[in-house]
């Protein structure tokens, strides 16, 4: 299934997800984390004050809050944990107000100024602290020192394989980005030599704000070794769709003046994946420039097992190793099965039987006009996270050795099939920008 063309409906259903897969994570106590340590995340009242909230570390902005519900991380918490937070809000074209938070000692200080703080402990089996605050209203304050910013998000690709060349295509859904020259649909947008990188800003300026890129993708769509092009999965006219697939949205940035002083505030967080619902046909890894942490944990999203953890070039966000070794071991069959049913070949190989990539069950069932392409694309009668997700055992998506041989040996955090999200569907602050790494 193409997955970008489904973005909004998706994020709907997968909220409806969320509860449910919190309460199988506490049941069964499968939740993972990128890292043991405890952090501590901020929990706005949802009334008494007004969004958006942005908070300053050390005269620095640190972070910017668009909502009570939203995931943003101050950082690890431990019982030696101290620090000085200064958080703002407009309540007026002209009027601020104001708290101070101070942690000393893993504890909330005395000093303290925000109404109603207090720290409460995670629900089982998460390592997500909240500080919470009271529904009042903060006291009055002249405007902070430093307004409020964002720099320009990007996308930094790098040709780390053993290509000489690789071509790089984007994929951009037109009507989720109105007259926004960023975004396109080209299947040769670059052309990047092996060692090199190529920079990607997601933001066009538009009356001082920033458009940011909503349901866009990046595969390789072809590489050049010895001087000849090979052609592999893209997203083109004709072509087929296996291509190992970098989805990322950065929600618009507003303009906002004060007293005269413009600055930028985004309207949410960034997401990010990397999928093979479609195939695969390349090594890559991925991680937030500079590192930051990411992804929902805790009430009211509860959206996936992760857990809280902090990314960065040591510890990616998701990655995946292809290979003709993995593709060929792999089928829609389940591990173990002693049916009626032959495994198919999803591997893809050129007129001089070079291995190219890796089809999707799902891509194979619509090249070969399957009549189980609903089951294995999740659509139709199987449209539903319960109907398409089988049983162990049984022929589907979810049960096929394509999505069981992508395991921690061979892929992290990457999204196997339509209904993966708690593998590797990812919410980073809005402000990232993100390092693919093609090996």
């Amino acid at each position: 299934m193409n997955k970008i063309n489904h973005t909004i409906i998706l994020s709907i259903i997968r909220r409806g997800l969320r509860n449910s897969l919190f309460i199988l994570c506490t049941l069964f106590m499968l939740c993972s984390h990128a890292e043991t340590d405890n952090v501590l995340m901020w929990q706005m009242p949802s009334s008494g004050i007004n969004f958006p909230v942005y908070v300053f570390k050390d005269n620095k902005q640190s972070a910017y809050l668009y909502s009570s519900s939203q995931q943003s991380i101050l950082g690890k918490y431990h019982s030696t944990t101290t620090a000085t937070y200064d958080l703002y809000y407009q309540s007026g074209n002209t009027k601020w107000n104001s708290c101070k938070l101070i942690l000393k000692s893993g504890s909330i200080s005395p000093h303290t100024t925000c109404p109603g703080a207090v720290i409460n402990p995670p629900v089982t089996t998460s390592n997500v602290y909240t500080v919470a605050f009271g529904s009042t209203a903060w006291p009055a304050s002249v405007a902070p020192v430093y307004m409020p910013s964002y720099g320009s998000r990007s996308i930094t690709f790098k040709n780390d394989t053993a290509y000489d060349k690789i071509r790089i295509g984007q994929v951009c859904t037109k009507s989720k980005n109105p007259n926004n020259s960023k975004c396109k649909n080209n299947q040769n947008r670059w052309e990047v030599a092996k060692g090199d990188t190529r920079v990607f800003q997601y933001d066009a300026t538009y009356k001082g704000g920033l458009t940011g890129l909503i349901s866009t993708a990046f595969t390789v769509t072809a590489y050049k070794k010895a001087g000849t092009w090979v052609e592999t999965g893209g997203y083109g006219a004709g072509q087929t769709p296996y291509a190992t697939k970098v989805e990322m949205t950065a929600l618009p940035v507003d303009n906002k003046t004060e007293n005269g002083t413009a600055f930028l505030v985004p309207q949410g967080n960034t997401n990010f994946d990397i999928s093979v619902v479609d195939g695969y046909n390349i090594s890559a890894k991925a991680y937030p420039i500079g590192g930051s942490y990411c992804t929902y944990t805790v009430p009211p999203e509860n959206s996936n097992v992760l857990g809280v953890g902090y990314y960065d070039s040591s510890t990616v966000l998701a990655s995946i190793e292809d290979s003709e070794a993995l593709c060929t071991s792999s089928s829609q069959l389940p591990v173990n099965y002693a049916g009626p049913d032959t495994p198919w070949d999803l591997a893809q190989t050129d007129s001089a039987d070079n291995y190219k990539g890796c089809l999707s069950p799902c891509t194979y069932t619509k090249v070969n006009g399957k009549s189980s392409q609903n089951k294995f694309c999740c659509t139709g009668s199987y449209g539903t996270p319960t109907s398409c997700n089988q049983a162990k055992g049984v022929i589907g998506a979810n049960t096929s050795t394509y999505v069981k041989n992508l395991d921690s040996n061979h892929a992290t955090h990457v999204y196997r099939f339509a209904y993966d999200d708690a593998i590797g569907d990812f919410a980073c602050p809005p402000q990232t920008s993100i390092a693919v790494i093609f090996e």
